[in-house]
């Protein structure tokens, strides 16, 4: 669910074996899909009031109609979401993913060649030490396949837990989270990983299109609330730490889960944010259910930070272009750029 060099948001689809249309013509099961789905958008979709319903679902399923199976009619969901101008919403099938066309394309001349072979070998979370005395934490897109709360904590914990083992081995006088590699995921586990540099704060709101919040989400003692809903927990071991300085690096594919860490720590005192302009995924997403093993992401609200201040992407305090180097971490721009700043935490 993923192509190289095109943000995709990541979420999770568990899809079996069923054949489509079944106990139906091709034509019923297209017509009655494309009921559901219209019906779903047009009663969450976040921008659901500006928009001819009547018309895209003439639109949608004429264009449908003319394919031969119901696999192949499924294209025409991203003319819907290039009509409703829904940017982060995608459908999911067995056979691959359908999103919106009209995005903003990358490509590799918008990476360091540094990048493009660090995102070769897909990068994973790591924390390690630079230079002795600074902690690195790599948060890379994740897509949890297994997205029970069990599943959940245990992802989160062994996180939480290599995070507070670096600082327990060490003094550390700054921390880096590097997010150019986050192009989306569940967020839950990986705020949660970081209540030790966040404590028991807000991380971000939900707004709907009026600019009324909808949702609260924030850090209690270790675990990610989503309103009232515990989502995904860390057993704590050490207090959070709100003095220590925190680099912020992002970059162009840094988008959705991403940018909802970033979010997370605008209003952080102690915090800069270095790099590029993020992608633009400042939405968020809630995954739904359709027939024929189908599942969409679909946009209901805004992300905002404790603040309610809305951005269409994460714009850094330092811009740093393609001087990534992920072989010498301390070499890296935006590291020495980092480190730069924590030293001025010092005077």
């Amino acid at each position: 669910m993923k192509k190289v060099f095109l943000i995709s948001i990541s979420f999770l689809t568990l899809i079996t074996n069923v054949s489509f249309g079944q106990n139906s013509s091709a034509q019923d099961s297209i017509t009655n899909f494309y009921g559901k789905l219209i019906g779903e958008l047009q009663t969450k979709y976040l921008n659901r009031n500006e928009i001819n319903w009547a018309k895209i679902e003439s639109y949608a399923l004429g264009n449908a109609l003319k394919a031969k199976n119901f696999e192949e009619s499924l294209t025409a969901a991203s003319l819907i979401f290039d009509s409703i101008k829904c940017n982060h919403c995608q459908l999911f099938s067995e056979q691959g993913f359908y999103g919106i066309t009209l995005n903003k394309s990358l490509s590799q001349d918008d990476f360091s060649r540094e990048f493009l072979l660090k995102y070769q070998k897909q990068p994973s979370f790591e924390v390690k030490l630079i230079k002795d005395n600074i902690g690195y934490i790599q948060i890379p897109g994740m897509l949890m396949i297994d997205l029970s709360k069990d599943s959940l904590n245990l992802e989160t914990q062994k996180m939480y837990n290599q995070i507070v083992d670096l600082m327990k081995d060490n003094t550390i006088e700054g921390w880096v989270i590097d997010l150019r590699f986050n192009t989306g995921g569940n967020v839950y586990p990986m705020l949660a990983s970081l209540h030790y540099l966040i404590g028991d704060n807000i991380v971000y709101k939900e707004l709907d299109a009026n600019g009324n919040i909808v949702k609260t989400n924030k850090l209690k003692n270790g675990g990610f609330y989503s309103g009232e809903n515990l989502e995904a927990k860390a057993t704590t071991s050490v207090l959070p730490n709100l003095k220590i300085p925190v680099a912020i690096i992002t970059g162009k594919m840094t988008g959705s889960s991403g940018e909802d860490i970033a979010v997370a720590f605008k209003n952080r005192s102690n915090t800069i944010f270095i790099g590029e302009n993020s992608y633009g995924f400042l939405t968020g997403n809630d995954l739904i259910e359709l027939p024929y093993n189908t599942k969409i992401a679909l946009t209901t609200c805004y992300i905002v930070d404790n603040n309610d201040i809305y951005r269409e992407f994460i714009i850094p305090d330092v811009t740093i272009i393609k001087e990534d180097n992920f072989e010498e971490l301390a070499k890296d721009k935006n590291i020495i750029k980092a480190i730069d700043f924590f030293n001025t935490q010092k005077e």
